[in-house]
């Protein structure tokens, strides 16, 4: 009799718990109404700033001095020019700061080698790197004659190595702002001439050095010395912060044409080589490129959407290397089918979902044009059109970070 009873409670208790599970569901979901809906207590708010009230501008009796009167805070207007102005936007999009240097999260002090040249990068400033190298210089009894902090010049005088005392040796130093910001570049220069006494006429600085090896020592010694000394020593230059600041900055990001792009104030060698190089971190992957046209097939995903989730970490599912993005397609196929000319400077907006010829390509193309001093980088599609500029000022912005 009570196992008969027991079977006859069962489809009534398991129907109050349907219920009491369903009345559950309903209260929270009208409880998420209440806490996140547009009269939410935790309502979003980004755009309450546009429901103020705007106030008159405050009005001084004649006569009164209006010079201390101002906007504190005044926002200059957006034009063509500018990196972040988008024609095609509905409405304003606050743009983004620009990202970190990846070299930032390296090595404070290293030597960059790009063909037959070579530099010191250092993570720091023009105004923190003049007293280190001046005193790099006095340390080692290496007498300066010339430094002129405007142009970043320090100029030794001259000097005898004991291996050989037939000739004569000296050094020029050109401290430079770096590519990223907040980094400086220093470009040795070396020059020898015969003779066991010190001439009594400089002659002219050669374009590269005379002895490379003797540029090596150098650059070898100076860098070992700023990546062992603290980045306090010799304090910081005031006046030294203005170097290169009368010059256009190595790399820039402007808008041509209503497009956004990059600009490069450096050589062909180190432009080819510095693009090739971003094209192949955080997140692009270089599928292949030809120096000479100044074209990098590349492909890109953001790093942080290749991560797997909580739920496959917790199940260990896409926690290996991801495997590299491929193309049916060669830089060859891609460049014969590729807006040329004046067909790729005014290009229409990508269209790739509607292409017939190398239907579906991947990736885009980092083209580079322009010449040594003045180069232009600009990212587009397989098919040599351009990107929605938002599209387009993200990639260029990323390449940007990574160049060396």
């Amino acid at each position: 009799m009570n196992l008969m009873t027991a079977k006859a409670k069962t489809p009534v208790v398991s129907g109050l718990v349907r219920l009491g599970c369903l009345a559950c569901l309903s209260v929270s979901l009208s409880g998420c109404g209440i806490f996140f809906g547009d009269d939410g207590i935790f309502r979003n708010r980004e755009n309450d700033y546009l429901k103020a009230d705007s106030l008159p501008p405050l009005v001084l009796p004649a006569g009164t001095n209006k010079e201390a009167m101002g906007e504190l805070y005044p926002i200059p207007p957006i034009s063509a020019a500018d990196f972040g102005y988008d024609a095609t936007a509905s409405e304003y999009e606050v743009p983004r700061p620009m990202p970190l240097s990846a070299n930032m999260l390296q090595d404070n002090v290293k030597i960059q080698r790009v063909g037959e040249n070579s530099w010191i990068l250092v993570n720091a400033a023009p105004g923190e790197l003049w007293p280190r190298i001046r005193n790099f210089l006095n340390s080692n009894n290496l007498s300066v004659t010339r430094a002129d902090l405007k142009q970043g010049i320090i100029e030794t005088g001259w000097l005898q190595f004991k291996t050989d005392l037939n000739s004569q040796d000296r050094y020029r130093l050109q401290i430079d702002q770096g590519i990223q910001p907040e980094t400086s570049e220093i470009h040795i220069t070396h020059m020898n001439v015969a003779g066991a006494t010190k001439p009594t006429v400089d002659p002219e600085w050669p374009a590269k050095s005379m002895n490379a090896e003797r540029e090596k020592w150098l650059l070898d010694e100076l860098s070992a010395t700023l990546a062992s000394d603290s980045a306090e020593t010799g304090g910081t230059s005031m006046l030294a912060q203005g170097i290169g600041g009368n010059t256009a900055a190595k790399a820039s990001l402007g808008m041509f044409k209503n497009e956004p792009v990059m600009i490069l104030k450096l050589d062909k060698t180190r432009t080819m080589a510095t693009i090739a190089y971003a094209a192949k971190r955080d997140g692009f992957q270089l599928f292949e490129s030809d120096s000479n046209t100044g074209i990098y097939y590349v492909y890109y995903k953001n790093p942080e959407d290749a991560k797997p989730g909580w739920f496959k970490r917790l199940l260990h599912i896409g926690t290996g290397p991801a495997k590299p993005a491929t193309t049916p397609y060669s830089l060859e196929k891609v460049t014969a089918n590729m807006l040329k000319g004046e067909a790729f400077e005014s290009a229409p907006y990508s269209t790739r979902d509607d292409e017939k010829v190398l239907k579906d390509a991947p990736g885009y193309l980092v083209v580079v044009t322009g010449k040594p001093g003045d180069y232009l980088i600009r990212v587009r599609d397989p098919y040599g059109k351009r990107l929605k500029p938002r599209e387009a000022r993200e990639l260029i912005t990323k390449l940007r970070k990574n160049l060396i």
